[in-house]
C-alpha cells in the first residue's frame, strides 16, 4: 500500500499516477483501511493537471460514491493550469540558459524536464506530437 501511495503522489509522471489508479480500481475505498488512498484519489480527481489522471480518479470516486466535505465530486473542465504566457516564458528561459541559436531538441527537452518537471509532465500528455509542438513554439519565438 505504501508503494501505491508513493506512486499516486508522483507529480513528475502522469503514467505512474494513472497506473496506480488502475491498480486500486477494484478496492473498496470506503473501507477505513484505505483512508489515505481515498483522500489522495479525491485530491487527484479535483486537482490533477493531467486530464487522464483526473478523469480516472473521478471515475473511481464515482464508483465508490466518494464525497469531499459532503459534496459530490464533479469532474470540471480540462485545465492544465499553465497559460500560454507561462509556456512562452519557460521556452524563452530555456533558450536563454542553453544559449541555443538553432533548436537542439534533446538538449531542449532535457533542460525543460530539469527546470520545470511538472510542466514537462503535463505537456507530454497534452501534446500527442510533443516534439513537433516544441519545434513549432521554438520557431514562433525565434521569428519574434
Amino acid at each position: 500500500m505504501e508503494m501505491i501511495l508513493k506512486e499516486l503522489k508522483n507529480e513528475l509522471s502522469y503514467q505512474i499516477r494513472l497506473e496506480a489508479i488502475n491498480k486500486i480500481k477494484d478496492y473498496d475505498l470506503n473501507d477505513d483501511n484505505y483512508r489515505s488512498l481515498r483522500e489522495l484519489v479525491i485530491e487527484l480527481a479535483l486537482h490533477d493537471r493531467v486530464f487522464a489522471v483526473k478523469n480516472a480518479a473521478f471515475l473511481l470516486c464515482q464508483k465508490n460514491k466518494l464525497k469531499k466535505n459532503g459534496e459530490v465530486i464533479n469532474l470540471g473542465k480540462k485545465n492544465t493550469g499553465y497559460s500560454p504566457s507561462d509556456i512562452r516564458k519557460m521556452f524563452l528561459k530555456i533558450k536563454r540558459e542553453t544559449e541555443m541559436k538553432e533548436l537542439n531538441l534533446d538538449l531542449f527537452k532535457g533542460h525543460f524536464q530539469k527546470i520545470a518537471p511538472k510542466m514537462y509532465d503535463v505537456m507530454v500528455y497534452e501534446h500527442m506530437y510533443f516534439d513537433n509542438w516544441i519545434r513549432g513554439i521554438y520557431k514562433y519565438l525565434s521569428n519574434n
